[in-house]
């Protein structure tokens, strides 16, 4: 039997492949039987918790009510409630909390004896012996390997908050606090969330702005000192705050905390949380409860006026008796507003006329409240004086305030310019402008007394949020791809610009029904010349307000994962940065779509194939009245290129050099062929790809030549290159005559160390098919082998470890090439990534999990081993998994945008040495010397290790002070990387190869 070649296969062995399957069939039998040897570790990687506090509240109703809750004991109790999480271990531990306790009073500087001081009379102690036990928990689980914690991640969908001197942004993520300095866009400080929750929300103290209120999800609220970093104290409030506002008490210097606490119904509640000597003086109090949920929370003149917004209601709150200061005694008298469309923002501002300006507003039973809201159909209605049109509404109709007034009645003032939602509005300090934005990326400014309008187009991504700074000079806009900048608002120019890790975001909670393309791969690969450096693809915008599906990703991002800063980002397809981004029709107009990216093993090209279709509406034309019709028009219509990019050291950016137009085209249909894989040559210089037309096809680069001279461009120390096809292989399996009518399901490709042999992976479109997988000798050009015994029908990864091959699907299959038979073959839950590491002869599969919550369990193998050497469980499912170029271990990148490190604990650490010495072996029969013979050899060696030891004297790498000063002082002290990494960067200075003098 011959291949396609005419060459004959070397080991086809037809008569042993149902041997082979049934072999394979019993190992998986025998394994659904025993137990699975995939042992999976617990993780360190705390996930959020699933039950929710709730405080003790009457049931939910429908009406709009106030109730008032005092604190049920004022000193701090020790005894456990139902409704705390904790009431079983401390139950268990009441003897050691009590010792405990003693020990925490007189360290009472000590962090981690903070007590969480109870809003409901609980009190839940974290005592240090609990730490003790996750310690050891956490150490007796990371023997072999250790992963990072996670790096990363979006901001929360909050403002912006500015510093009093705003010299500093504080920034939200699920587990942290981030500080940024504004003159210098760097972290200065990062306040982390304790235990198993995620932040929720937060606001600065308004009588001490050096602090700031942080609420959890396990119902904490903790008060930070974020110049310093420290804890000042923690309450138990039971409930969860999406909103906080804080605002300073009228009778003393303490503050006021406005909170939206969601559960199974949704109130506004103000607490007085109190520290300290004072701590018996906490109580809180509801003013609002709904049956819907609140989707934005403004507090304004120190609680007089509460204004919250619904999905199609306005609710102004005012307070009753304002010459009462006392908590139990705000009372608030809520009138409310009835929008037609969804809102989707607003902003209320309150004028004080110039001859009031001497009176406290906060006590003046007169207000002028202008309000400010946006819908989704991109409209902003203006009302000017709400509080006083309600009452001349109530008047005249002879209501009570409490009922719903629709937005017709009052006749408010329109605005619109947004095609879409807005999705941000806010008040200049002065009330004389308006500033919105929304999916246009467009920041507008509308001048109210004249009508005008002032644009800045065209910002990298949709705006969500939109803070004007305490002086007024100063806008904070939060962008819809996880980038927060800072522009004057005098000249609209940039002062500060913070960017995070811009992968694609999976909202889980959101997700459509068709949502499998959402976890796709990710183009992700690491740069062999800078090991820190990651690259991968990002879409141009994320909006929450709306999930339209998979996004194109026509942008690629580096991050350093050592410095923990972004480093560029730059277009891989053409893009509507600076084009409109809206069609005629008024459907959005997407951006072609990165697929793959690999980087050559040099560090010097970069390849990417990205792809374009039509979308389905500009195809009604040629309708077919068939989906399946359409959507096979429609794909006939696609556009794939090859871009093969050079990176340029000068501009500190890859620059196009070749694109190859429609690197698999189908002749038969006169249309461009989809590409199933991409991989680079580890060996040499070049790329293979492989596409729906069933061609493996290599790419190699070639020097021009003009009359034998090497033509040079505008960089003289190398020539041009064009790239162009190298070899061909078509991989159609001709021993049955059905499967050239079978359509391929997917592809992949792999090469071996020394790219001597390139595997493809075929998953056929046919149930009953298993797939096959064909051994390609690159020199040849020739498949050597077709292996069929295995299953790999669900084919997601390939792989070469060594002498063995890995395939990934609805199980792990390791296939010894050189004996020709199956190793292991493992069943998993779902078909997982795999990446594996030829220096540390090991390889990763990560293997999505969606039972309770979305999480992935990642499992680190060796080919020639039944157990895994480790094994681990993190939230959110892992989109890209890819080897560390330094060979320890693997980096991951999640569907939260969150980077991982896998690394193997018994690597040792590698310094870099000189080459040894070059010793001349001397022949066994010329020992007999003379002895002058010898004296002279030893003068001349002597001599010749003396002129070496002053050449390497003067050949020395000179290390300049600013080089050093560069690594050590590039961020400040706490957030500086490992010590390992200075002393890799440290040693590399002195290491690396000197100049060459001039003679």
């Amino acid at each position: 039997m011959s291949d396609l070649n005419g060459t004959p296969k070397l080991k086809r062995k037809r008569e042993g492949a149902e041997a082979q399957r049934k072999k394979v069939k019993t190992q998986k039998k025998g394994q659904n039987e025993t137990a699975t040897p995939v042992k999976e570790t617990p993780t360190p990687v705390s996930k959020p918790g699933s039950a929710q506090k709730t405080a003790g509240t009457p049931t939910p109703k429908n009406n709009i009510n106030s109730s008032t809750h005092k604190s049920a004991g004022n000193a701090v109790s020790s005894t456990p409630t139902a409704d705390t999480p904790a009431s079983s271990r401390k139950e268990k531990h009441r003897a050691e909390s009590k010792k405990q306790k003693k020990k925490d009073a007189k360290a009472s500087g000590a962090q981690d004896a903070l007590q969480v001081l109870p809003v409901n009379g609980d009190a839940i102690e974290q005592t240090p012996k609990k730490k003790s036990k996750q310690k050891k928990q956490k150490e007796k689980s990371s023997d072999l390997w250790s992963i990072s914690e996670a790096q990363g991640g979006w901001f929360l969908p909050q403002d912006p908050v500015f510093s009093v001197d705003e010299k500093y942004l504080l920034l939200l993520k699920p587990k942290s606090l981030e500080v940024y300095a504004a003159e210098t866009s760097l972290l200065v400080r990062e306040l982390p969330a304790g235990g198993s929750g995620v932040i929720l929300a937060s606001a600065l103290s308004a009588s001490r702005p050096n602090q700031v209120y942080i609420t959890e999800s396990n119902g904490i609220v903790t008060l930070w000192d974020w110049n310093n970093g420290s804890k000042i104290s923690r309450w138990d409030i039971s409930a969860n705050v999406p909103r906080l506002v804080v605002v300073k008490a009228l009778d003393s210097d303490q503050d006021l905390l406005f909170s939206y606490e969601a559960g199974n119904s949704h109130a506004v509640t103000v607490h007085a949380l109190r520290t300290k000597e004072d701590a018996s003086k906490t109580e809180f109090k509801r003013i609002l409860k709904l049956s819907d949920p609140i989707t934005d929370l403004q507090v304004i003149l120190q609680g007089k006026i509460v204004v919250v917004s619904t999905a199609n209601r306005i609710l102004v709150g005012k307070r009753a008796r304002l010459h009462k200061t006392a908590l139990q005694d705000f009372e608030y008298t809520w009138r409310e507003l009835e929008m037609s469309k969804r809102v989707t923002t607003f902003s209320a501002f309150v004028r004080i006329p110039d001859t009031d300006k001497t009176k406290n507003p906060s006590t003046d039973p007169r207000d002028h409240l202008d309000l400010a809201v946006g819908d989704e159909e991109g409209a902003i209605h203006l009302f000017e004086n709400i509080i006083s049109s309600f009452a001349a509404i109530e008047r005249s109709q002879k209501e009570k305030p409490g009922r719903a007034i629709g937005i017709e009645t009052f006749q408010p003032k329109r605005l619109h310019w947004h095609r879409d939602a807005v999705g941000s509005v806010k008040w200049s300090l002065d009330g004389n402008y308006l500033i919105s934005g929304g999916d246009e990326t467009v920041l507008t400014i509308w001048q109210l007394s004249t009508g005008q309008r002032q644009f800045l187009p065209h910002l990298t991504a949709a705006i969500e949020h939109i803070v004007v700074s305490p002086t007024g000079t100063s806008y904070g806009i939060s962008l819809a791809n996880n980038s927060v900048i800072v522009l004057s608002t005098s000249e609209l120019e940039p002062k500060t610009n913070i960017v995070g890790i811009q992968s694609r975001r999976v909202d889980f909670d959101q997700l459509p029904r068709q949502h499998e393309a959402l976890l796709s791969h990710i183009p992700f690969a690491v740069n062999p010349k800078h090991h820190g450096h990651v690259i991968f693809s990002t879409p141009s915008s994320q909006p929450r307000q709306h999930q339209r599906g998979l996004l194109p990703e026509p942008y690629a991002q580096t991050f350093d994962i050592t410095t923990r800063r972004p480093i560029s980002r730059q277009a891989i397809t053409r893009n509507n940065a600076t084009d409109p981004n809206m069609a005629p029709d008024g459907r959005k107009i997407h951006e072609p779509n990165v697929k793959f990216m690999q980087i050559s093993p040099d560090g010097a090209w970069l390849a990417t194939v990205d792809e374009w279709a039509p979308p389905s509406a500009d195809l009604s034309y040629i309708e077919e009245g068939t989906h399946a019709f359409n959507e096979e028009a429609r794909l006939l219509r696609r556009q794939v290129y090859l871009k093969i990019w050079r990176w340029d050291g000068k501009g500190a950016q890859w620059v196009l050099d070749s694109r190859i137009d429609a690197p698999h085209y189908q002749e038969d249909v006169s249309g461009h062929a989809e590409v199933f894989d991409l991989v680079t040559d580890p060996s040499g210089t070049g790329f293979a790809t492989v596409g729906a037309d069933r061609v493996v096809r290599v790419w190699r680069p070639k020097t021009r030549l003009r009359n034998g001279t090497v033509v040079r461009g505008a960089d003289k120390d190398r020539g041009l290159v064009t790239w162009s096809l190298d070899r061909s292989i078509r991989i159609a399996d001709q021993i049955d005559a059905a499967d050239e009518l079978t359509t391929l399901r997917t592809s992949r490709l792999a090469f071996s160390a020394d790219a001597s042999v390139l595997l493809a992976g075929v998953s056929w479109t046919s149930e009953t098919d298993m797939g096959v997988i064909h051994v390609i000798d690159t020199n040849a050009g020739v498949i050597r082998r077709s292996i069929t015994e295995v299953d790999v029908s669900a084919l997601s990864g390939l792989g070469i470890v060594g002498r063995h091959l890995v395939a990934v699907g609805t199980s792990i299959i390791v296939w010894d090439m050189v004996s020709d038979q199956l190793v292991h073959n493992v069943a998993i839950e779902s078909p997982g990534r795999l990446a594996v590491n030829e220096e540390d002869n090991s390889f990763a599969v990560a293997i999505p999990r969606f039972e309770k919550g979305a999480s992935t369990r990642i499992i680190v193998l060796e080919p020639d081993q039944p157990k895994t050497r480790w094994a681990r469980s993190i939230p959110g499912v892992v989109l890209a998994i890819a080897p560390a170029k330094s060979g320890r271990g693997y980096i991951t990148l999640d569907s939260s945008s969150n980077l991982r490190t896998i690394v193997s604990r018994s690597n040792a650490l590698q310094l870099p040495t000189p080459p040894p010495e070059t010793i001349t072996e001397v022949p066994t029969e010329d020992m007999e010397l003379d002895q002058e013979e010898s004296d002279a050899n030893d003068a001349l060696q002597f001599d010749t290790n003396e002129e070496l030891l002053h050449q390497s004297e003067n050949d020395k790498p000179v290390v300049r002070p600013e080089q050093l000063q560069q690594i050590f002082e590039s961020r400040p002290s706490h957030t500086l990387p490992p010590v390992k990494d200075l002393f890799d960067a440290v040693v590399g200075l002195y290491a690396r190869k000197p100049r060459v003098g001039v003679v």
